[in-house]
């Protein structure tokens, strides 16, 4: 396996988890009753750009993982 191939794999696990991180902190900042001194608007909208933004990488993550896992890009090497 190339140093190429060891790169991409790991870049999509690091993802993966900045992922569940961006998703975790949007569902806290919604759901959490620790940060009431936080305006509710405002908790909200953090929260749900987190949210937005971890959708958005849970969706590029998935095509990334099909390409580096499950595609023929490495077979010649």
């Amino acid at each position: 396996m190339s140093m190429n191939r060891w790169y991409s794999q790991f870049m999509v696990l690091f993802g993966s988890i900045m992922t569940f991180f961006y998703l975790g902190v949007g569902l806290y900042f919604i759901l959490s009753s620790d940060l009431t001194h936080i305006d509710k608007f405002i908790r909200y909208l953090v929260g749900g750009t987190f949210v937005f933004y971890g959708i958005f990488r849970l969706y590029k993550l998935i095509e990334k993982i099909k390409e580096e896992f499950f595609s023929s890009k490495y077979d010649n090497e």
